[in-house]
């Protein structure tokens, strides 16, 4: 007797297929841009029926700020499990950082374009939601900052808010000469490059002398 196949459950279907979306929609909002991007394109992309979309989204914009949800709940995971880590010292968190943002741009690359120039840069960062995900990052890796100067590892003098958003802001625009052509960063080669760059420039001067 021939067993039958078992079937996905319905809420695997789902997710599989709202993952799908997502992927399309990260795709076409890099190469089109939010606003000049239709639903039309999104599911075309994904290859599914145009209504399909508003069975998993409600708007355009829903799935925009899907995108950022799910990869910025990540990343802040990620910040979190380093910033409570006790066997590594503030500079090898911070290092460690700044290498999971050069990386995840080769990874993907069309996630980290549309998180910048579509929330980041855009009036949906002032939303509440938006600015507290941001702020808490930023407070993250102010208490990296603060507990290595504690521990004699960071500096005195350095004020671990502008610090904070030092670190960040160099990333960001590093993140932004990926994106424009003037930094490579097609190759391992060249991600390795970036992050000894950053390392002694950016976390030198944090070191404690």
């Amino acid at each position: 007797m021939v067993e039958a196949k078992q079937r996905p459950a319905p809420d695997d279907v789902a997710a599989d297929r709202k993952r799908q979306i997502l992927r399309a929609a990260v795709e076409v909002f890099a190469e089109r841009g939010f606003h000049r991007t239709r639903v039309s394109d999104i599911a075309k992309k994904a290859g599914v029926a145009y209504g399909l979309i508003y069975h998993y989204f409600d708007s355009k914009d829903h799935v925009l700020n899907c995108i950022f949800e799910e990869n910025w709940a990540i990343f802040l995971k990620i910040l979190r499990d380093y910033q409570v880590n006790p066997e590594t010292t503030a500079p090898q968190k911070l290092s460690a950082i700044a290498a999971l943002l050069i990386d995840a741009y080769q990874v993907a690359p069309s996630t980290i374009q549309v998180i910048i120039q579509e929330i980041s840069r855009s009036d949906r960062f002032i939303h509440a939601e938006k600015v507290s995900a941001f702020t808490e990052a930023f407070g993250l890796v102010k208490e990296i900052i603060a507990k290595g100067q504690e521990r004699a590892e960071i500096r005195d003098g350095i004020d671990p808010e502008v610090g904070a958003y030092v670190f960040f802001g160099a990333l960001e625009t590093i993140c932004t000469g990926f994106m424009l052509k003037a930094i490579p960063s097609g190759t391992p080669a060249d991600a390795a490059r970036v992050k000894r760059t950053v390392d002694e420039i950016l976390l030198a001067g944090l070191a404690a002398r």
